[in-house]
Formats: C-alpha cells, sequence, structure tokens
C-alpha cells in the first residue's frame, strides 16, 4: 500500500541560506563565517547566496532583521487586564521566552555591533518596544492611582534591565550557581519585588 503521508515541505534557498547564516553567526561571529560555509550548510551553491543577498554584510543584516522580530507588542497589550501582579507576570513571561530563547544571537550582536553600529537598532528593538508597552502600562495604573512611580520610562527601564539582565547573563550560568532556580520561580520574585515598592503606602 502506498505510503499517503505528506512529507513537510522543504523550506525555500532563501530561508535555508538565512538560518545557516544565523546558526553560523551566533557560534563563529562575523569575521570567522564565510559565505561559502553558509552555503554548504544551506545546501545551496555560493552563487546561490549571492543572488540571494549579494555579499555577507548583506547576509549579516538580514539575519539580524530576523532577530529583532519577536514579541507581538499589539496582542500582548490586549491581554492586560489591569490587575498589576497578573500583568506584570504576563509581560515577563513573553519578555523571558524571547531573550531566552535569542540568547545566543543577542550575545553575538552585543559583541558585533561595536564593528556594525548599525546594528544597535535590531539589538534594542524588542527591549525598546516592551519599555515602551510598560510604560503606558505604568502610566495608566498611576493615574488610576493603583501604582506611586515618579517617572515611567525609569521604571518600566529598571523592571527590563531585570529581565534582560537575568536572560543574558545570569540564566545561561544557572547551573553553576550555588541554587539553581527554575525561571518561573525567578519570573515571580522579580514581580513581586516590584510590587512591594509600587503599590502606594495607603493600599
Amino acid at each position: 500500500m502506498p505510503n499517503t503521508t505528506s512529507a513537510p515541505p522543504k523550506k525555500k534557498a532563501r530561508q535555508r541560506i538565512l538560518d545557516a547564516a544565523a546558526e553560523s553567526f551566533q557560534l563563529l561571529g562575523y569575521d570567522r563565517t564565510t559565505t561559502q560555509a553558509i552555503a554548504a550548510k544551506a545546501g545551496v551553491a555560493e552563487v546561490t547566496l549571492f543572488r540571494q543577498f549579494g555579499d555577507k554584510q548583506t547576509l549579516f543584516k538580514s539575519v539580524i532583521q530576523q532577530i529583532g522580530g519577536g514579541v507581538n507588542f499589539e496582542m500582548l497589550e490586549t491581554h492586560l487586564s489591569g490587575n498589576l501582579e497578573a500583568d506584570l507576570l504576563l509581560i515577563s513571561q513573553h519578555a523571558l521566552r524571547f531573550f531566552i530563547d535569542q540568547q545566543d544571537a543577542i550575545r553575538m550582536l552585543m559583541f558585533e555591533s561595536v564593528h556594525f553600529p548599525e546594528m544597535k537598532a535590531a539589538l534594542a528593538q524588542n527591549p525598546s518596544g516592551m519599555i515602551a508597552l510598560l510604560m503606558r502600562y505604568f502610566d495608566k495604573q498611576r493615574d488610576a492611582g493603583k501604582v506611586q512611580i515618579a517617572d515611567s520610562q525609569i521604571t518600566a527601564q529598571a523592571f527590563m534591565s531585570m529581565i534582560f539582565g537575568y536572560a543574558i547573563g545570569m540564566n545561561p550560568i544557572s547551573d553553576l550557581l550555588p541554587a539553581q532556580i527554575s525561571v518561573e520561580k525567578m519570573r515571580a520574585e522579580f514581580v513581586r519585588i516590584f510590587l512591594a515598592t509600587l503599590k502606594p503606602t495607603n493600599q
């Protein structure tokens, strides 16, 4: 009897090149990565890579643009309920998931942005989006008398810095620390600390 199960569609050459390039750039950095090696990893001829992207720098920029996308901030904002604890847990969940999933790419970007300053925009895209969302949220909470903050941008940036620093700096070495703590417990502790400082003293 013939096998009627259809195989998953094969990725197009352009996407295979992007995937191979992202892996190579993250592993080796920009200088040590060659277009020949990327093409071989993607299963295409090097000339196909050049037809699609022109040169290595253009390919690198295309990889960065792919990394820059991530969290759907509009969708996330529609799921915020107004409950401070629940909303901060939800925001931190999305932020931590993205930063941890992309930690290798983000560290590569941080290093390569020294040589390619224009890459800083891609590096900042998701943290900036998260901070903007938090600013809007904290402003609404302050207007409703639910939090006491002097500057929503500082408060938002402080919250995001805690999450970003943990995801990029601490989580990768969590198994080497005195006690390994789950991401969920760390997320809950970030929110607990912030709740203690944000709530008005009369509540």
